[in-house]
């Protein structure tokens, strides 16, 4: 058995398949068969089970895992002992940010970072909520700054700070002049929303939920991939839609949006700091993690 077997059996196990478990470690997916095959043999164990769809964790397997990221977060945290004793002069960090954190907290914190540790280069890959989460399951960045969380063992969170969700219609709109409508007058309205992964979308479905209504019952015109676009649709006069504060005080103070209260219905949403649970932070990861927490603040408020 080797390290690198167990980072292959941990990367099939959380993507559920062997093609996409080859691909983090550039193995074909027969080599891949054969290293797992090979664990099998020596524990004398099935540890995965081939279905159509891709494979799933046996018992065995499931006890498998949980050692195996145990072992390879010891690995790390020798890593991480020896970057922590060269020090962060020079570190690169990949950070992923769904929508609203990569425009409006991402780049205030960039030249607080440069003040602070002129030598971490950080690189920012930009995605839905869901995306960014699978993208740190896949290690393909180490942080992530999201709108939404995924109740997952594989995920920690911090919280960071709120963020209230408002509806918006243009000032051309009917309801370019109205102040308040009732919760029942939503479900009237035509909607521009963001796509299932986002956690706009996740707020938005949850809070409806959480009062008593149908999402599903909502008129929608039409699902966009990022606020920007969902907020110069409404501009336009087509549709309103549910945005986070953030992304639209500019816009209203221009007089280019109008707010519209929704009379028993207050979206206020979380936005977190999201990272692989049994993973060690790298002394950049730390550095950034605690910059975002003292300048944004930290819990609901």
């Amino acid at each position: 058995m080797t390290l690198r077997q167990l980072e292959l059996f941990v990367a099939v196990a959380e993507t559920g398949s062997f093609s996409r478990g080859g691909e983090f470690l550039s193995l074909t997916q027969s080599t891949v068969s054969q290293h797992i095959a090979a664990l099998e043999e020596e524990f004398g164990a099935r540890l995965l089970d081939r279905i159509s769809k891709g494979v799933v964790l046996t018992a065995g397997g499931k006890v498998f895992l949980h050692q195996a990221r145990m072992i390879i977060a010891e690995v790390d945290q020798l890593k991480q002992a020896m970057n922590r004793f060269h020090g962060i002069d020079h570190a690169v960090l990949e950070l992923g940010a769904s929508n609203i954190p990569a425009n409006y907290l991402v780049p205030r914190l960039l030249p607080i970072l440069h003040k602070r540790y002129p030598g971490i280069e950080m690189n920012v890959r930009m995605g839905d909520t869901q995306q960014i989460l699978n993208d740190i399951r896949d290690q393909h960045v180490e942080l992530g700054l999201v709108g939404g969380r995924v109740e997952d063992d594989l995920y920690r969170y911090t919280p960071v700070m709120s963020d209230e969700l408002i509806l918006i219609a243009g000032i051309d709109h009917p309801l370019g002049q109205v102040a308040t409508i009732s919760l029942g007058q939503v479900f009237e309205l035509q909607l521009v929303v963001r796509e299932p992964g986002s956690g706009t979308w996740q707020s938005l479905y949850n809070a409806l939920l959480k009062a008593g209504c149908d999402p599903q019952s909502l008129h929608v015109l039409a699902r966009l991939g990022s606020n920007e676009a969902v907020r110069r649709t409404v501009a336009s006069g087509y549709g309103c839609a549910f945005v986070s504060d953030l992304s639209a005080r500019e816009s209203i103070q221009r007089g280019e949006l109008h707010r519209v209260e929704v009379d028993g219905l207050q979206i206020v949403r979380q936005l977190w700091l999201a990272e692989m649970a049994e993973r060690t932070s790298s002394p950049a990861a730390q550095a950034v993690k605690q910059l975002v927490i003292e300048n944004f603040g930290s819990g609901e408020r």
